[in-house]
């Protein structure tokens, strides 16, 4: 193996209660550049992986205190990721065999050679380096590095450049722009550009964790710290580490949460929640908003200290109707990813659509244009072609006196409740007939939430009972 810069050399927790060979064992790893702490028994063991990440965990079977089963079943539990390597002697073999069932990477009979436990080390880097990039693969679209990151305007394209120049630095980034831009997948890209790029992306959405949950979720837990806390639990911090840690919606953060943040990333470490041991981090800090944090700043919803540590490097996402000229490429591809995703024929948009498109404002941006493409491909059917029609909030055509429905009111006045009452039945079984009673097309068909069409069909069978 050859050796590696300090910023991606891999920790090794060597647990073996032979002195001798675990000096050995340390000293032949660290000439390769790998970070080595050794612990003599499996309590130990244990301790010292609560306080600190490891990649590899390298454990004897037979060890004084806590066996190297259950070392491996509490490593696990904290670290799905980490790569468990067992030494074992000659008679347990089965024993052995059972740990790999339990997540063990490999195992290795005594006495072995240092080159053989150097090779199989290197082997389970590279398959987890693999597991990672699959997972990566996956969560990214397919189409080209940058994903649905589409656009070759001058406005994308400085993001882009953006992005490319920040990615191979540990710089804390800022991404700034409104719901929808897309401000994840220029953070995946940054990821995907950096030296980071085999270990995590932890993505957290601020928004959507509860305020009374949010420090649990950062830090995790040690077992017993309040009520419910059967186990320890690993925080998103811990999951991150070596990696990068995406905090979206970073405005919603609680201000005593705030200053926590601030010293996780001035002292690069943090502790778990009941917890006195200090946890040492390597994580870089993407952050992104929809909110103008400087006016949060100076309202006192936001610390200023934090925003300072945050805003190192800001990258401001513009939003779709400032990028008008990138849209006909990001229909087109959206469109391909969506009939790929559904398993249907690769469908167009007809030009009269397209310029509908262009010219719309789009307030919910990329996300909102996605939903449009989705509604319209099951509103063409069939069709090769994507009509205005089939983009009905979008393309409206400009409304007219003969599209309105003709109404008279009787001398003596009329029900308006009654009238708009049985005007909504009628549209609704219209709509269900065209949809030859699916309630999810009728729903689309109506414009409106599933969900609400059946509270509108509940009402209407009490009614008639």
């Amino acid at each position: 193996m050859t050796k590696t810069g300090d910023s991606s050399c891999p920790r090794v927790l060597i647990v073996e209660d032979d002195a001798g060979l675990c000096e050995s064992l340390a000293a032949a790893l660290r000439e390769l550049s790998f970070e080595v702490e050794t612990a003599p028994d499996g309590l130990q063991a244990v301790q010292k992986i609560k306080e600190s990440v490891y990649d590899i965990l390298l454990t004897d079977l037979r060890l004084p205190g806590l066996n190297g089963e259950e070392v491996l079943r509490q490593a696990k539990a904290l670290y799905p990721d980490l790569i468990v390597m067992v030494s074992t002697g000659y008679g347990d073999l089965r024993n052995a065999v059972n740990m790999m069932k339990l997540g063990a990477a490999d195992y290795i009979q005594k006495p072995f050679l240092k080159d053989e436990l150097i090779v199989r080390i290197e082997k389970a880097i590279e398959e987890r380096k693999w597991r990672w990039q699959s997972r990566a693969a996956r969560e990214q679209t397919n189409g080209s590095e940058w994903g649905d990151l589409i656009g070759k305007g001058p406005a994308m394209a400085r993001v882009k450049e953006l992005a490319a120049g920040v990615g191979p630095m540990r710089t804390t980034v800022l991404i700034q722009g409104e719901t929808g831009t897309g401000k994840e997948l220029v953070a995946r890209a940054i990821h995907h550009g950096s030296p980071r790029k085999d270990y995590p992306l932890v993505s957290v959405n601020c928004a959507a964790i509860p305020a009374t949950l949010m420090e649990d979720e950062f830090f995790g837990h040690e077992k017993g710290a309040f009520t419910d806390a059967q186990q320890v639990r690993v925080g998103r911090f811990e999951q991150a580490n070596r990696g990068t840690l995406f905090l979206d919606e970073i405005g919603t953060m609680p201000l005593d949460l705030q200053g926590k943040l601030l010293r996780v990333l001035q002292e690069r470490e943090c502790q778990r929640i009941g917890g006195t041991q200090t946890i040492r981090l390597d994580v870089r800090i993407i952050a992104a908003t929809n909110t103008k944090l400087d006016e949060r700043v100076q309202s006192g919803a936001f610390r200023e200290d934090l925003y300072y540590r945050l805003n190192v490097f800001p990258i401001f996402l513009p939003s779709l109707r400032e990028r008008r000229e990138d849209i006909p490429l990001l229909a087109a591809h959206l469109l391909q990813k969506i009939c790929a995703g559904e398993g249907l024929a690769q469908k167009q948009i007809a030009q009269e659509a397209l310029k509908g498109l262009v010219a719309y404002e789009w307030p919910g941006n990329v996300r909102q244009l996605e939903n449009a493409l989705e509604m319209a491909l099951i509103l063409g059917a069939e069709r090769e072609y994507l009509l205005p029609e089939d983009f009905p909030a979008i393309c409206r055509r400009p409304a007219s006196s003969e599209s309105l429905p003709r109404v008279e009111i009787p001398e003596e006045g009329a029900d308006f409740n009654l009238l708009v009452s049985r005007f909504e039945k009628a549209l609704i079984l219209e709509g269900l007939r065209r949809s030859d009673g699916k309630r999810s097309r009728a729903a689309v068909l109506l414009n409106m939430k599933r969900t609400t069409l059946l509270e509108k069909l509940k009402k209407l069978q009490a009614a008639a009972l």
